[in-house]
């Protein structure tokens, strides 16, 4: 994997985001149906998650770093079953208790002495996913795609966040998991058929809401400032629709950097903060 951390990030980093991208390629080429390349979002978390790792956590899972492989898995299959069975109630149903459910499972050894900290969670982790379901007024290939970019440049401001709170194994797991999510963005700047489907909502957001989780809630030292400022770019497609900057402009690709610039506005400051808070040995 490497003779140093970082050399594993890159290789990580490099094989995940290599592999996404051609499994993205031949999904394209192949004309895969829809259901099946939203499998696609939450393959590439499990595929960091082992790489940032380096297992497949034993099952039943003990732990909260452990618990994070489950929780993406069985969302990924729930959700690909309810995307087969076109249930859109169920759907609905299973976006509003993952998180929650997510945040008593990895939050449990809290729950006696802070039980108001996992509540909080859970309601923040809840409002995270109904806000990155909302619809938008754009295509839905080009939604799909911004729900891409949120996910993916959710997870780089994490990672800064993730090591502060003494968590470089999440810190690798969200970059790896970022920069192959962007990977596959590329084969879809010509078309509107980009696919976020539940399975993406469930196994791909709903891993890294519980990577979220697992920092804030069992490392206990994660920067709550840089948190709070984080969260807000999951008010980022909602806002968006109101910029004439963002949504007037002519053109898919412009549309979706200057979305993307707009996201990267809270990350930056969440980042900024989270250095800033470190002190001059923040490992960088």
């Amino acid at each position: 994997m490497g003779q140093s951390p970082q050399e594993a990030l890159v290789i990580g980093i490099g094989a995940v985001s290599l592999a996404a991208s051609i499994l993205a390629g031949l999904c394209q080429l192949l004309r895969v149906g829809r259901v099946w390349r939203a499998l696609l979002v939450p393959g590439i978390f499990l595929a960091a998650y082992f790489m940032a790792y380096g297992k497949i956590p034993p099952f039943p899972p003990v732990g909260a770093v452990n618990k994070i492989f489950y929780i993406a898995l069985f969302g990924t299959v729930l959700g690909l079953i309810v995307d087969i069975a076109a249930k859109s109630r169920l759907v609905s149903l299973l976006l509003a208790l993952q998180p929650v459910a997510a945040a008593v499972y990895i939050g449990e050894a809290r729950l006696g002495a802070a039980p108001i900290e996992v509540l909080g969670a859970a309601a923040a982790g809840f409002a995270a996913m109904w806000l990155l379901r909302r619809r938008m007024e754009v295509p839905p290939g080009e939604e799909g795609m911004r729900r891409a970019l949120v996910l993916a440049i959710a997870a780089l401001g994490f990672a800064p966040i993730a090591l502060l709170g003494a968590s470089s194994a999440s810190l690798q797991l969200c970059l790896i998991f970022a920069f192959a999510v962007l990977a596959t963005l590329l084969w879809n700047l010509r078309n509107d058929d980009y696919a976020f489907g539940t399975s993406s909502l469930l196994g791909g957001a709903g891993g890294m809401i519980a990577v979220v989780y697992a920092v804030t809630l069992i490392t206990r030292k994660t920067d709550l400032l840089a948190l709070a400022v984080w969260s807000f770019i999951f008010l980022v497609p909602a806002l968006s629709d109101r910029l004439p900057w963002v949504s007037t402009r002519k053109g898919k690709v412009v549309r979706l950097v200057a979305f993307a610039l707009f996201c990267a506005v809270p990350v930056v400051c969440a980042t900024v903060i989270a250095i800033l808070s470190y002190g001059s040995s923040f490992p960088i």
